[in-house]
């Protein structure tokens, strides 16, 4: 029902028109629903799974939220992109960039289901704006979206493993200015930018966060715990007028939520990412 979704609609009328200027919009009418990491990181199901066993995953993960939801789910890989090192690097940024070759191994493979490919960027001691640029290739896409993690985002001195990263909503804000011109520029429909959270300090100023005509902003909430748990944090963090996600951690939570506790949560959830 609309009313019940409206939790979740970042701001938007569930029952409104979408902006014909931007072509469909994904939320709130959509769920997206996504298995996330890198071939390098074993703990993540995309370490886990070779490219096409990863499809394969993703479509048996979708089924259940086909069945029981009253949204159409959206499949998605959650890749991550630029992935933030303890060591330096060549440039001294603690991050290294995904090859060219790797990213459109998997847009490929989603491409097959009918699915989006979104480049998740732990920023290390780059900028998430730095690395959207360096990413444009990619995002000029029409099925591309972008994801900041800020627990990766450790400033001009910090180590990642070692410093707690966050971000300020001005931050966020450039990102998606910046994607929001990709998106006029190039004619596309409108892009998801997701910003990864687990506690309130992480994300700074957050009710000054911009929903923008070409970007989507959500909020995913990625704690680790029991059902109760989660449900709690999820709540505690979730922003009006922006939209909702949920983390799933396959190996991490003590018992895996199913989709119907998932679907019945308030806010409604917008973008689930399965690691």
């Amino acid at each position: 029902p609309a009313g019940r979704r409206a939790g979740g609609s970042g701001g938007i009328d569930p029952d409104g028109p979408d902006d014909p200027t931007f072509g469909d919009l994904l939320f709130p009418d959509n769920l997206l629903v996504t298995l996330y990491g890198a071939p390098q990181l074993e703990r993540t199901i995309l370490g886990r799974r070779s490219v096409r066993g990863a499809a394969r995953e993703l479509e048996l993960r979708v089924r259940p939220y086909e069945r029981r939801g009253d949204r159409p789910v959206v499949p998605g890989f959650d890749l991550i992109a630029v992935v933030a090192n303890s060591t330096p690097g060549p440039d001294r940024k603690y991050r290294t960039r995904q090859p060219d070759e790797l990213i459109a191994t998997y847009l490929e493979a989603v491409r097959e289901l009918d699915g989006r490919l979104m480049l998740d960027i732990q920023p290390g001691r780059s900028t998430a704006l730095t690395e959207i640029v360096a990413l444009k290739r990619w995002i000029a896409a029409p099925d591309v979206d972008v994801a900041i993690a800020p627990e990766w985002n450790v400033g001009p001195r910090g180590v990642p493993g070692r410093t707690t990263g966050r971000i300020k909503a001005a931050e966020i804000n450039a990102a998606s200015l910046r994607l929001d011109r990709i998106v006029e520029n190039e004619n596309l429909p409108p892009k998801v930018l997701v910003v990864h959270q687990f506690t309130k300090r992480m994300v700074k100023g957050r009710a000054r966060i911009k929903q923008r005509p070409g970007v989507q902003v959500a909020m995913n909430f990625d704690g680790i715990g029991s059902p109760p748990a989660k449900e709690a944090g999820y709540g505690a963090l979730a922003t009006e007028g922006l939209f909702n996600g949920f983390s799933v951690f396959l190996l991490l939570d003590s018992r895996e939520m199913g989709a119907g506790a998932i679907l019945g949560m308030l806010p409604t959830v917008d973008f689930l990412m399965l690691q």
